[in-house]
């Protein structure tokens, strides 16, 4: 069972989130919710010593995230999240310095074109751009761990694929926070959990999901990765949580990933909503935050020994 305040802050953000993006009318009210969200201090709680530096990747605007722990020698490349609708730089931000503190790494956020002005497939090509342009400038395949939440999970496949039929190197390792992998949305927990997620009412994906698609099959492979055909994955850490309209996104992904054989570990957190790693006011995020430099350890993409709790 969850800890007490991972439920009452379950409820702060069904108030927050859920409720106030159910009475949005399009995607511009959704952005100027979530532009405001994201300058609340408190909700996002930014770590001390975090450094953030623009930058621009194959004439894609980026953002550099450091903490004094970070290492130029491994490189999360992050995706963030938003329906492809919008961006909440703050919140993602303290996140990927909260992950580079821990794993030694730097962080790259990119910043990738969002609908409705751009749709299909203009985000899922800006996100494989920066990658190519990485590996172009030097860095090793090996020092690049990529890593999405939600729709930049989505967009984490989408690279990996796209990768794989340009016959480049894969990266380290991929972590998918809450990914959305079957925007056709046939999955249970679409509507099972449609009155239980704190996060999203299943009508403002829907609204999100169509904006970005503009009338492109759901199908699709590069949008659904569900329905790829995956020749090969790097090792793949899914963290989803138990109280998801997307659930079965990841454990139906996980359960194709483990059939075809890849290096593939799921994380459930029970009584968690969607993207709950993010949210450092609950013990279950900084829990995450710990597996998920446990994962990167296994599979050697972190040198040394694990160390002392």
């Amino acid at each position: 069972m969850a800890h007490w305040k991972s439920r009452a802050f379950n409820k702060v953000l069904e108030r927050v989130m859920r409720q106030r993006m159910a009475r949005c009318n399009d995607v511009h009210e959704m952005r100027e919710l979530i532009t405001n969200i994201d300058q609340y201090g408190a909700l996002i709680n930014a770590p001390k010593l975090i450094k953030r530096s623009p930058c621009s990747w194959a004439d894609i605007p980026c953002e550099w995230v450091d903490m004094p722990a970070s290492d130029d020698n491994l490189l999360l490349l992050y995706f963030h999240g938003g329906g492809f609708c919008f961006v909440s730089p703050n919140t993602h931000s303290s996140f990927i310095a909260r992950v580079c503190q821990k794993i030694s790494a730097r962080g790259l956020m990119v910043d990738y074109r969002l609908a409705p002005e751009h749709t299909y497939p203009a985000a899922h090509d800006d996100c494989y751009r920066v990658y190519r342009a990485l590996l172009k400038a030097g860095y090793d395949s090996s020092q690049i761990v990529l890593m999405g939440d939600s729709a930049g999970g989505n967009l984490v496949l989408g690279t990996i694929l796209q990768v794989q039929q340009s016959k480049l190197p894969l990266p380290a390792a991929a972590v998918l926070l809450s990914p959305v992998s079957d925007m056709e949305m046939t999955g249970n927990s679409a509507y099972e959990k449609r009155n239980d997620d704190p996060f999203f009412d299943l009508p403002s994906l829907l609204l999100m999901r169509n904006t970005y698609l503009n009338g492109a099959p759901p199908r699709d492979p590069l949008v659904s990765p569900i329905y790829a055909d995956y020749l090969k994955l790097p090792p793949t850490l899914i963290v989803v949580g138990s109280e998801e309209v997307l659930l079965d996104d990841s454990t139906r992904l996980a359960d194709k990933l483990t059939q075809a054989e890849h290096p593939i570990e799921l994380i459930v957190g029970n009584g968690m909503p969607h993207v709950y790693p993010l949210f450092s006011q609950i013990r279950e995020a900084g829990e995450a935050i710990d597996r998920i430099a446990h994962f990167l350890r296994q599979h050697d993409v972190i040198k040394g020994e694990e160390p002392a709790a």
